[in-house]
């Protein structure tokens, strides 16, 4: 995370329970102690939706990142959403 990029207001992860990458990020929020919003886009299609919508594909895991001015990322790969929440943690 950089300098100039604000804490976020909202973190929500869309991912499938039996996603091998999903389960990475999920341990590193719970080894983190962070606590963010889950949607599974397989109990819950309409996520899918969202996530193809505002994402542009509807690859698991992602990571939707929404700052206090309403702006919103989306972040996919397992190994970036971890490094990210490593990073919003250490700040």
């Amino acid at each position: 995370m950089s300098e100039k990029s604000p804490k976020p207001a909202h973190l929500a992860l869309y991912e499938q329970a039996l996603c091998p990458f999903c389960r990475m990020v999920r341990q590193a929020t719970a080894d983190l102690d962070l606590t963010i919003e889950s949607r599974d886009t397989m109990r819950e299609p309409h996520r899918r939706q969202e996530l193809v919508e505002g994402g542009g594909k509807g690859m698991v895991p992602c990571l939707r990142i929404e700052y206090p001015d309403g702006a919103v990322d989306w972040l996919y790969e397992s190994a970036d959403i971890i490094e990210y929440l490593r990073q919003l943690q250490a700040d």
